[in-house]
C-alpha cells in the first residue's frame, strides 16, 4: 500500500453538542420559517491569524452540504461557559450569510439578520434583536444611520409575515437594489432642492427690493404733491 506524510481529514456527522441543541431547538426553525442549515464545529488554530473569528460562512461551492462553521469552544465547557443566546446569535448570523450570498455585511444582510432575530424572540432572557450590532452593517459605513433605519423598517415588515426566511431574503435582496439607487440619487436631489431654494430666495429679495423702491417713489410723489398743495394755498 502506498503511503504519504499528508494527513487526510473528512467531515463526519457527530452527535449534536448539548449546548447547541439547547440553543437551537427544533421549534426555533418553526418560528424562523427556515430550513435547518448544517453546522460544522472547528477549533481555530492558535497564532495563525490576528483576526478573532467565532464563525464563518464559506461559499456554498466550497462546502459539502452548505454548512456554516462555528467555533467549537462556544459549545464546550473547557474554556467558556456555553451561552444559549450567544450560540443562537452566531448560528443565525452565519445562516443569514448563507441566505444572502454576495452581500457580506451590508444593509440587506443586516435586514435578514434582524428578520431572523425578531422571529427568534427571547433566548436566555434576551430579546434576540438586541444582538444585532454595527458589525452587521460595516459595509455601509458611509450611510450607516440610513442603512440601519431601512433594514429595521423592512425587517419589521417581513418578520410578521408567513413568508419563509428564504423568501424574505429574496424580497430584501430585490428591495436593496432599489434603496441603493434612491440613496445614490439623494445628493443630486439635495442639490436640486438647494438650487430651488436659492432661486426662490432671490425672487423674494427682488420683490422686497422692488417694494422698497416703490415705497420711496410713492413717498417722493406724496412729498411733491404736498409741497405743490402748500404753494397753491399760499397763493
Amino acid at each position: 500500500m502506498t503511503t504519504t506524510k499528508v494527513r487526510v481529514l473528512r467531515q463526519v456527522e457527530v452527535s449534536v453538542p448539548q449546548a447547541f441543541a439547547e440553543a437551537v431547538p427544533p421549534d426555533l426553525f418553526t418560528r424562523l420559517r427556515l430550513t435547518a442549515i448544517p453546522a460544522l464545529f472547528i477549533r481555530p488554530q492558535q497564532g495563525t491569524s490576528s483576526f478573532r473569528w467565532m464563525g464563518f460562512c464559506a461559499g456554498e461551492e466550497f462546502t459539502e452540504s452548505g454548512e456554516i462553521t462555528l467555533d467549537a469552544r462556544c459549545v464546550e465547557t473547557a474554556e467558556w461557559k456555553p451561552r444559549a443566546d450567544l450560540i443562537q446569535g452566531l448560528y443565525l448570523h452565519e445562516a443569514a450569510h448563507r441566505l444572502m450570498p454576495g452581500h457580506r455585511h451590508n444593509a440587506a444582510f443586516g435586514a435578514v439578520v434582524l428578520v431572523l432575530y425578531l422571529r427568534a424572540g427571547v433566548t436566555n432572557h434576551i430579546e434576540m434583536w438586541q444582538r444585532s450590532t454595527l458589525y452587521d452593517f460595516r459595509d455601509e459605513a458611509e450611510y450607516l444611520p440610513q442603512a440601519f433605519a431601512w433594514a429595521w423598517r423592512v425587517a419589521h415588515e417581513l418578520a410578521g409575515t408567513g413568508d419563509t426566511a428564504e423568501q424574505c431574503a429574496k424580497i430584501i435582496s430585490e428591495r436593496y437594489g432599489a434603496w441603493r439607487a434612491r440613496l445614490a440619487d439623494e445628493p443630486a436631489q439635495r442639490q436640486a432642492k438647494r438650487d430651488a431654494e436659492f432661486v426662490e430666495r432671490k425672487a423674494l429679495e427682488n420683490r422686497l427690493k422692488s417694494m422698497r423702491e416703490n415705497r420711496w417713489l410713492w413717498a417722493m410723489a406724496g412729498f411733491i404733491v404736498g409741497a405743490v398743495g402748500v404753494l397753491l394755498a399760499l397763493h
